[in-house]
């Protein structure tokens, strides 16, 4: 056979295998299968395979305390997939992620999501050792840590490396966006390029064709590799987004089709062929930037302060939350678990939600506009970070604005949604129960919009028109506690209400 009549075969098998959408991992007895001759075959090479599991990540889920420090600053829209890693020593791995030596290997084999506007693998340094000059804050930096912390550790939280979505994941395909769900799929992650050419051919020896193969580096100039006390935690992580079907997104996390291998030498090799830190890509600009939008929506505030109630008329600023995963690793600081595929906005209202308080969030309908392919708000408890409710585009933001626009030729790109304590008689509202925040408790509004829908990565943040939130409140119901003295009541309770952590987090002090 030449090689011409060989590469025409790999085509047209390639070709039908994409056609007929053939699994190879979609039931848990095919990646057994597959997972049983990779082990035996590992094993003779001289190598360990252990077998982890995936754990799913949601609001009911996000309730269990042991959660609460992977839950804070979620978005309650849509679950997350995180993994509990298997263990090469004696000890449990920490949750959701471990330590790791630089001559080992993790492997991630699956199908991708069913259609949804979204899914990324991302993985994360975690937490460090503590050394002095350790900072205690977010993105904006908090006070230098004269002491230890309790479990001598300082978290990071910022990914390693851009996250693997439906714009460049490599599977069988025709290479677009919409054409990447439901596909098989292996990630090999790694800080040794010697591993992952032993993975890839223990693969290719399984029959695994290497047109599924993605690589997720974990680099040393990065991370400090080993299974000791000190090393590095890392740990990795799967967002989706708004499933097209419901049943298919049920389907899919009530018996998900992933499973995560960790592969490592029975005689630990000191020779290493270090990967090198991965490059981030450019974040996603438009041609245009959102000041065409700029006139009507300062129409739009306009009219939703007119419907205010007039007595006490507040607006809170709102920032770009920057979230640039090198700068925080570099300078060992939190990022939160940011995603590079998302541009965040964040809001920090310097007053309390009374009984008679109606938010309004006022913003751009990003989709609609044409600058990402899901965006949502959502209103988070300020001393916790759990999200309290939220709105998105999916089913929430176009017709929003009719109320106060209703001729106006681009309403729909427009949006505003109340939060009321209650929305009886209101449309485009969010019920916010005492039983969910109480009457003293602060509150942050953050909006996301991800992905660029002409690019892989979110848009430019710089281009884009934030959100902002206008207050007021019904004189009928005030109560003599709103009436006087609540800025010096909040200013009293502020400290215990809002962590630092979350004051950093945004980068600006309280109002």
């Amino acid at each position: 056979m030449t090689l011409r009549h060989a590469a025409l075969l790999s085509f047209i098998l390639l070709h039908s295998i994409q056609q007929m959408n053939c699994h190879m991992f979609k039931t848990i007895e095919e990646r057994s299968a597959v997972i049983e001759n990779f082990t035996a075959l590992m094993d003779q090479e001289g190598y360990d395979v252990r077998v982890g599991a995936a754990f799913i990540l949601d609001k009911e889920t996000c309730e269990l305390p042991e959660n609460e420090f992977i839950c804070k600053g979620n978005n309650p829209d849509t679950p997350y997939v995180l993994w509990n890693y298997p263990t090469i020593t004696d000890e449990a791995e920490p949750l959701y992620s471990f330590r790791m030596r630089e001559d080992e290997a993790v492997v991630l084999l699956g199908v991708t999501p069913p259609r949804a506007e979204y899914f990324g693998f991302t993985m994360y340094l975690n937490n460090v050792h503590y050394e002095f000059g350790d900072v205690s804050g977010g993105y904006s930096g908090g006070h230098l840590l004269l002491r230890p912390p309790e479990d001598n550790r300082t978290y990071i939280q910022a990914s390693l490396e851009d996250p693997i979505n439906p714009s460049n994941i490599n599977v069988i395909s025709d290479g677009t966006f919409d054409d990447s769900f439901d596909k098989d799929f292996v990630i090999v992650t790694t800080g040794d390029n010697f591993m992952n050419d032993v993975i890839k051919k223990g693969l290719i020896d399984v029959d695994i064709p290497p047109e599924i193969f993605n690589l997720q580096t974990v680099s040393s100039e990065v991370v400090d590799f080993g299974i000791e006390t000190e090393a590095d935690i890392i740990g990795g992580m799967m967002r989706t987004g708004f499933f097209n079907d419901a049943e298919e997104r049920d389907n899919y996390f009530r018996d998900i089709p992933l499973s995560i291998l960790r592969i490592t030498p029975k005689i630990a090799r000191q020779s290493i062929s270090p990967l090198p830190r991965p490059p981030r890509n450019p974040r996603s600009v438009n041609i245009t930037d959102q000041s065409y939008l700029l006139a009507s929506y300062r129409e739009l505030a306009r009219e939703v302060r007119k419907d205010l109630f007039g007595v006490k008329e507040l607006e809170s600023n709102t920032k770009v939350i920057e979230a640039e995963p090198d700068l925080c690793i570099d300078d060992r600081t939190k990022c939160f678990f940011e995603n590079t595929d998302a541009a965040y906005f964040g809001n920090l209202p310097g007053f309390f939600f009374p009984s008679n308080g109606h938010f309004v969030a006022i913003g751009i309908n990003h989709v609609e506009a044409g600058y990402a392919r899901y965006s949502s708000v959502t209103l988070y408890d300020a001393a916790t970070f759990i999200a309290i409710g939220s709105f998105t585009n999916l089913k929430d933001m176009k017709g929003s604005a009719d109320r106060y626009l209703p001729n106006h030729p681009l309403k729909d790109q427009l949006y505003a949604i109340s939060f009321r304590r209650n929305c009886t008689n209101y449309n485009y509202c969010i019920n916010v129960p005492e039983t969910s925040l109480s009457l003293l408790s602060a509150m942050i509004f953050m909006e996301r919009a991800y992905v660029d829908p002409n690019g892989s990565k979110g848009t430019d943040p710089a281009i884009m028109l934030p959100f902002r939130i206008l207050y007021g409140e019904d004189p009928s119901l005030i109560p003599s506690l709103w009436k006087s003295g609540l800025k010096s009541v909040y200013g009293r309770l502020r400290d215990a209400l809002f962590p630092e952590e979350v004051i950093n987090f945004l980068g600006w002090p309280m109002a």
